[in-house]
């Protein structure tokens, strides 16, 4: 699942219209694909210690009843586990404008003029003759 939303991600960057800098176009593929092995990592430490008994008994990453990992690489992968949750709720915010369209529609129910980003696509960037007051960010 995670390699797909990398995938979605990578190819809703590759479309992104304009000119835009390098970090512009490829923000959400680079928090996506730095998720891909944060989230994989403890899956696949546990299938492998686990069920493959790679270093069992003593690469086991919890112990003595534990539900928490209480081994220092039971934690560590613990910790990427949901740095890589992180990464992948950032990226699939910048890849789908996610947090733009939640902001564009809380200043419409309050009220408050639409706000165009100059990192946005031209066609989004447009602004029909009946629209009152338009305000330009500058995104960096």
């Amino acid at each position: 699942m995670v390699t797909n939303m990398f995938q979605f991600g990578w190819w809703r960057c590759k479309e992104r219209p304009g000119t835009l800098t390098h970090w512009q176009r490829w923000d959400a593929a680079y928090f996506l694909g730095a998720s891909v092995p944060l989230n994989c990592g403890m899956p696949l430490a546990v299938v492998l210690i686990y069920i493959g008994e790679l270093g069992y008994p003593e690469s086991k990453m919890w112990h003595s009843g534990s539900w928490f990992p209480n081994t220092v690489h039971g934690g560590l992968l613990y910790f990427c586990k949901w740095l890589g949750v992180a990464c992948l709720t950032v990226g699939v915010f910048k890849a789908t404008q996610l947090h733009r369209k939640i902001a564009k529609k809380w200043r419409k129910l309050r009220g408050h003029p639409a706000v165009v980003h100059k990192a946005d696509s031209d066609a989004e960037a447009q602004v029909s003759a009946g629209d009152t007051k338009v305000h330009t960010v500058n995104v960096q």
